[in-house]
């Protein structure tokens, strides 16, 4: 065999080793990242070479060794067991009773908020009322006060002078008024002069009375300044009232209204505002009495 025969057969012999040794280093290299376990045999399969050619290697006997001894020292860890499908089951269903529970209370408390709310715009309403009949008590007392004043006035007067006492008795005999016009006249605070009796005397009664509710339905507008002159222009001219629902005959009729309208739940609070009383029904909306009266009238409730 020449000297150029066997040069080749060492260089492909090393070229050879030199392939095995790559191949045994990527196999360690991927074992040990893949945690598989490390030993001569396994690793010989992985990287396909005889297990005589490891040990021969001296360098990759030692790091198989190496290797090998660290994952025998290495504590195995514990992995989670694996949930079973009947424990998932399990876990599944007791979630969605829980949910089922949330949702149920979730709904409670919204109730619960309405309810409160309802009560909220109620207060409101109760409270404006009173203020409003706050307002109309401080009225009535100024005016007793102002009739007493002028009781006083005329005491002294007729004190003084006797003539007064018996010439007042004689316009009253004259006066001969009804007593329902007089009451009515009291509970709107117009006093009576020789003017305004003048004219109520020269009409029917049936005249002066529609002219007072003429007078009402004015007031209740806002629209009179002095309800004595405007009262005897009503009389002279023969005005008669509109029909519009007064405001007291319409608390009456809400306050009979209200209680049972409550009692069948078709509604949930009240308010009273400057446009009229206001219905809050169990649609979240406000409504007037009026177009809630006609829906449901006091007769079917």
């Amino acid at each position: 065999m020449t000297n150029r025969k066997i040069e080749a057969l060492q260089e492909a012999a090393a070229q050879k080793a030199k392939e095995s040794a790559e191949r045994v280093e990527k196999a360690l290299e991927r074992m040990t990242k893949q945690g598989q376990i490390i030993s001569f045999k396994s690793v010989a399969q992985s990287a396909n070479v005889s297990t005589a050619y490891l040990y021969k290697q001296e360098d990759l006997r030692n790091r198989i060794e190496t290797l090998r001894d660290q994952q025998k020292q290495k504590p195995k860890s514990k992995q989670p067991p694996v949930a079973s499908d009947n424990s998932k089951s399990v876990i599944i269903s007791t979630l969605r009773e829980e949910n089922k529970k949330l949702r149920a209370e979730i709904e409670g408390l919204r109730r619960v908020n309405e309810g409160l709310a309802g009560r909220v715009y109620h207060l409101q309403g109760a409270e404006e009322l009173a203020e409003r009949l706050k307002s109309e008590n401080a009225e009535f007392k100024q005016q007793l006060e102002e009739c007493r004043q002028q009781l006083q006035q005329f005491t002294a007067v007729t004190v003084e002078n006797p003539k007064v006492t018996s010439l007042e008795k004689k316009r009253a005999g004259r006066s001969n008024i009804s007593d329902k016009v007089k009451q009515q006249l009291d509970s709107l605070g117009i006093q009576l002069n020789s003017t305004l009796t003048k004219t109520i005397k020269s009409v029917s009664l049936e005249t002066v009375l529609d002219a007072i509710e003429a007078l009402k339905e004015a007031i209740s507008d806002g629209d009179v300044d002095k309800p004595g002159g405007w009262l005897k222009t009503a009389i002279e001219q023969g005005w008669k009232p509109n029909g519009k629902i007064q405001i007291k005959s319409e608390l009456d009729l809400f306050s009979e209204w209200y209680p049972k309208a409550k009692q069948k739940r078709l509604i949930q609070a009240s308010q009273t505002t400057k446009d009229g009383i206001m219905i809050y029904t169990n649609d979240e909306k406000w409504i007037p009495f009026s177009e809630m009266l006609a829906q449901y009238p006091l007769e079917t409730l």
